[in-house]
C-alpha cells in the first residue's frame, strides 16, 4: 500500500486567492484514480476552522467534497489537526470520510517502519511563541467562550490571530529548526525509524543514522507531498 502525507496548505475561504488550492484539487482528483491507499494530512489543512454545532466555514465545499470521493473510493484518509484547524469535529470527519487523531503524535507501523507522525507545533525545545499559546487555545472554558461568537465576528478575529501565528511560527526557513531536529532524533531511543512532520513549511528529508526525518513543506509555495512505499521513502514537489 502506498501512503501519502501532506500538510500545512492552510486553505482559505473562497473569496481569498490561494496559490495552493488548485494544485491541491488536482493532486486529490489524481489519487483518486489510483489505486486506494492512504492519505495522511498531519495538519493545517486549513488557515481557519471552527464548527458550531450548527454551521461550519463557509467556502471549503469542494475540497471536503475531493476528500469525500477519495473516502468512496476505498482511500483511509487520516487528518491530524495543526495548529489552525485543531477545533475540527464530528461534522468535519462526516463531511470528508477521514479519520481525525486528536494527538500532538501519532505511532503506526508504516511500510514495515516504525513510524512516528505529528503536526510538529510545539515539539522539542523550541516553537516557544506557540508553546506560551497553546494551553490556552486548547483550554475547554476559551474554547467554549470562542464558541459563544457570532460565527462572522469569530472569524473575523481568527483571520486577525492566523496573521499573527503565521508570522511567529512560519518564518521561510530553508533547513529543519534544530528543536525539531533534536525532538525527531530522540524518537530513535524506542526503536522509531521515520519520523514525519509538518508545521515549519520546510520541505526536506535528513538521515541520521537509523532514523530518517521527513518535513513536509507546505502547499503555499512548495506544493510538497511525500510517498512512501515499496519500501522507498520519497519527497516530491506536485507539477
Amino acid at each position: 500500500m502506498n501512503h501519502y502525507f501532506i500538510s500545512d496548505a492552510h486553505l482559505y475561504p473562497l473569496g481569498r486567492e490561494h496559490p495552493g488550492r488548485g494544485p491541491l484539487k488536482r493532486f486529490l482528483s489524481e489519487l483518486a484514480e489510483k489505486e486506494p491507499g492512504r492519505l495522511w494530512i498531519l495538519g493545517d489543512l486549513f488557515d481557519f476552522w471552527f464548527e458550531y454545532r450548527s454551521v461550519i466555514p463557509a467556502g471549503f465545499s469542494d475540497i471536503l467534497s475531493l476528500l469525500k470521493v477519495l473516502s468512496s473510493r476505498g482511500w483511509k484518509v487520516v487528518f491530524m489537526p495543526g495548529n489552525h484547524d485543531w477545533w475540527c469535529g464530528d461534522r468535519l470527519a462526516a463531511e470528508t470520510g477521514m479519520q481525525i487523531i486528536f494527538t500532538d503524535k501519532h505511532t503506526e507501523i508504516i511500510d514495515g517502519r516504525k513510524t512516528v507522525m505529528a503536526h510538529g507545533d510545539g515539539m522539542g525545545s523550541g516553537d516557544r511563541g506557540y508553546r506560551m499559546m497553546k494551553p490556552v487555545l486548547r483550554w475547554k472554558p476559551a474554547v467554549f467562550l470562542f464558541s459563544m461568537l457570532h460565527p462572522v465576528m469569530a472569524t473575523c478575529f481568527a483571520n486577525l490571530f492566523s496573521h499573527t501565528s503565521r508570522r511567529i511560527l512560519h518564518k521561510k526557513v530553508d533547513s529543519i529548526p534544530e528543536y525539531l531536529a533534536i525532538w525527531a532524533k530522540e524518537q530513535a531511543e524506542d526503536g522509531t525509524e521515520l519520523v514525519i512532520t509538518g508545521h515549519t513549511h520546510c520541505p526536506s528529508v535528513v538521515k541520521y543514522d537509523d532514523l530518517v526525518h521527513a518535513s513536509l513543506g507546505d502547499w503555499i509555495t512548495h506544493f510538497t507531498y511525500l510517498r512512501v512505499g515499496g519500501g522507498e521513502i520519497s519527497l516530491h514537489e506536485y507539477q
